[in-house]
């Protein structure tokens, strides 16, 4: 009965006994803990005497139910604590460990007597002196992590391995409880560590660039990253390229930045990333200028941005002779925001207004078309709209049918298929280190992708329609997505 005082029965040879001896407190405890887990209590350290040169004479391991919790009376102003269930019963179960003069420890004292009904074996797991995040769960932690697999997933993911929680050694709390602890380490020098990082990898292979800067209180502000496969990609596919900065993605607001192209498959490539304080002016021209060091000076033919005005200046002082286009995803997907959920559904509205912005093959249609669709809906007063004609030069595929686009503006799934990409590791609860850890591996599978595209291209060919040389001769020159 809960209350009652007895003492638990216990496999022989396990259960301590006064005189026992052990080389050391540490085997001593750890004699007592595997005790302690068999009968099912929980085990604390509780006190200890030292002599002058700092070593220990007792040591004394108590129930983790001894004692009684302090009950203390809040005032009205203070706000209130965390509600805790109460756990201590004034149990006087413990074991006490003397040196001796060899060095040794010796049980003086062992009370067995437990004031309290012991756990069940079925429960034991869930005593919190039995639990651990051990080295193992950490590093299946960190891999799932780097994989962006979330706690609660990799937790349900180890319990399946292990052949269920029982087995796991530690419970989803405490787990959340080390991610806590380690954050908080991270937090005093996250900088630095990606800092570091980056100065290991410039060392194993210096054509890894990266520059960085940092503010008067020597907080890091901006970092730009691109190792050689991305300078490669730029040299082979940075004609045109989109630039993105609507990535808020660490607890410290920085920017994500990525330079993105398309490549021989229409897929997307990173060319270079950063992290920016802020949206302004002059964070954009540190950022293409540093960009132009790391690419040897050349500047993209065709760049596509949202309608950032800072990043428009930007452009403009450190790429001149640069084509600066606006990125039809980003305009569109503001529709229902700007004309309303009314316009939106009327699939009549929405299928003249595709055709009119993406099938008009010179201006002249595409201004007539426009006109047409703002008359007849009676839209002359949309100031949203009346700002997007305004700039139709920038972004309307008419008004630059002789420039190569490399399939990165014509179709809104370039923009919406990098949102997703970036998107999987982007998370304002982050530090530094854990985004570094999840960019790496998302740049290793889109990396990966090319090389199963390539092969496929390589040794495969995609079945010919006709019989007709020109299409043959197509198949050979171009890859699979092209052709």
């Amino acid at each position: 009965m809960q209350g009652s005082v007895y003492e638990p029965d216990c496999e022989d040879g396990l259960q301590p006994t006064v005189g026992m001896v052990f080389d050391s407190w540490e085997k001593g405890e750890d004699f007592y803990r595997a005790y302690a887990k068999h009968m099912g209590f929980g085990v604390r350290k509780w006190t200890q005497h030292k002599n002058t040169d700092g070593t220990a004479i007792w040591k004394r391991f108590v129930c983790s139910k001894e004692g009684w919790r302090k009950e203390q009376e809040s005032g009205e102003d203070e706000k209130p604590k965390r509600k805790v269930k109460i756990t201590r019963c004034g149990c006087q179960a413990m074991i006490g460990f003397k040196r001796r003069d060899d060095g040794k420890y010796v049980v003086a004292k062992f009370i067995s007597y437990h004031t309290h009904d012991l756990v069940s074996p079925r429960m034991r797991h869930l005593i919190k002196s039995n639990r651990e995040v051990t080295s193992g769960v950490k590093c299946a932690l960190f891999t799932c992590h780097k994989a962006s697999i979330g706690t609660s997933a990799a937790i349900r993911m180890l319990s399946v391995e292990k052949g269920g929680p029982a087995n796991l050694g530690c419970t989803k709390k405490d787990v959340q409880n080390y991610e806590r602890d380690c954050r908080k380490v991270i937090s005093a020098s996250d900088a630095q560590i990606l800092i570091d990082i980056m100065k290991e990898k410039q060392r194993i292979n210096s054509s890894f660039l990266f520059e960085y800067q940092l503010d008067d209180k020597l907080r890091l502000t901006h970092i730009f990253w691109a190792d050689s496969t991305c300078i490669r990609n730029y040299k082979l596919f940075g004609d045109v390229m989109s630039f993105d900065s609507t990535y808020r993605t660490n607890r410290y607001d920085l920017v994500f930045t990525p330079f993105t192209g398309v490549n021989h498959h229409k897929s997307c490539i990173t060319f270079g990333a950063a992290f920016l304080p802020n949206e302004k002016k002059e964070s954009y021209k540190w950022l293409f200028r540093t960009f132009l060091k790391a690419m040897g000076g050349a500047a993209p033919k065709l760049i596509i941005t949202d309608e950032d005005l800072s990043m428009k200046a930007a452009i403009r002082d450190v790429f001149p002779n640069t084509i600066h286009r606006l990125c039809m995803w980003h305009i569109l997907n503001k529709l229902p925001e700007k004309l309303g959920r009314d316009f939106t559904k009327d699939e009549e509205f929405m299928k003249r207004f595709g055709i009119c912005v993406w099938c008009s093959e010179t201006p002249d249609e595409f201004e007539s078309s426009w006109a047409s669709i703002i008359a007849d809906y009676g839209l002359e007063n949309n100031v949203w709209l009346n700002d997007k004609y305004a700039l139709r030069k920038s972004w309307i595929p008419a008004y630059f049918v002789g420039y190569s686009l490399g399939g990165i503006l014509r179709t809104t799934s370039r923009s919406e298929s990098e949102n997703a990409f970036f998107g999987r590791f982007v998370n304002r609860r982050l530090s530094l280190l854990e985004f570094w850890i999840r960019f790496e591996a998302t740049l290793e599978e889109q990396r990966e992708k090319e090389l199963h595209d390539d092969n496929a291209t390589i040794h495969t060919s995609p079945v010919l329609k006709t019989s007709w040389t020109f299409e043959r001769h197509a198949r050979e020159v171009y890859t699979h997505t092209i052709f």
